[in-house]
């Protein structure tokens, strides 16, 4: 995040800026129930020059589009040797990572930016260094970042969440219309988490930002999920024992359902 603000600084401390843009999103409110398997939303917006005429015709950098979830924190149990056969060690927490980070530019990143611009915006996932966010939750795990290193635990996180497709990138996405005004299709996954998102636009050129936009995105729980949801995380206890009872009552009711049966 230092990084970031630093980049920031210096862009707000420019003289003058060649061109402006500005973003908006089709919908801004994601409704998450039993049966979401993703979502695709657009994001809209026009390059425009300093003056506020439209960039048409001419050439004004590339775009980069980042949608930032909240930070979530993930556990991940990495393979142990026990005796001959390798079975799931203890748990080791990645606390505070994005819980997801999807990446659209108008070219591969590495045509637009330098590994430095890259870093100081985390335009994506593998500019984030989670070293710092790997925790280990015992003595045991403990262990096994001292011998693994929190680098290559990291590393395993990063390749983790690209599989799953909470981490992505793509330079397919974005369309310009009319010159200046563009749209950029986003796919959120399945398992897109609830929660407050930033969508960021950078507009980038000679390896510089030039200007920067942000959009506002929230992802909520509707229907009995909702429900279930706030009782979750307001009332623990109460989910808890709710939860325990369910199962008993669903025990007794397969052991009476055998007994009638038999």
């Amino acid at each position: 995040m230092l990084l970031l603000a630093i980049a920031l600084m210096a862009f707000a401390a420019a003289p003058a800026r060649t061109a402006d843009v500005a973003v908006a999103l089709t919908d801004e409110i994601i409704d998450v129930d039993a049966g979401f398997s993703g979502a695709r939303i657009v994001l809209f917006g026009a390059v425009t020059h300093a003056g506020g005429r439209r960039a048409v015709n001419e050439p004004v950098g590339d775009l980069v589009a980042v949608v930032r979830g909240p930070a979530s924190n993930f556990r991940m149990r990495p393979m142990v040797r026990e005796q001959m056969i390798w079975i799931a060690g203890p748990g080791i927490r990645i606390s505070g990572a994005p819980g997801i980070l999807l990446t659209i530019s108008t070219r591969p990143l590495e045509d637009i930016a330098s590994p430095e611009l890259r870093r100081a915006l985390q335009l994506d996932a593998d500019a984030v260094n989670f070293a710092p966010l790997v925790e280990p939750l015992g003595r045991r795990s403990a262990v096994i970042v001292a011998e693994r290193g929190a680098d290559a635990l990291g590393a395993a996180f990063l390749g983790a969440a690209k599989h799953e497709g909470i981490f992505k990138e793509s330079h397919s996405a974005i369309s310009f219309k009319k010159g200046s005004l563009f749209s950029i299709d986003i796919e959120l996954p399945p398992t897109t988490p609830v929660g407050q998102y930033g969508v960021d636009l950078y507009l980038i050129r000679d390896d510089a930002l030039v200007s920067w936009d942000r959009a506002r995105l929230s992802v909520r729980k509707v229907g009995i999920e909702r429900g279930v949801y706030d009782i979750a995380h307001q009332r623990p206890i109460a989910y808890g024992i709710g939860c325990v009872a369910i199962s008993i009552a669903a025990g007794w009711l397969a052991a009476a359902a055998f007994r009638r049966s038999s």
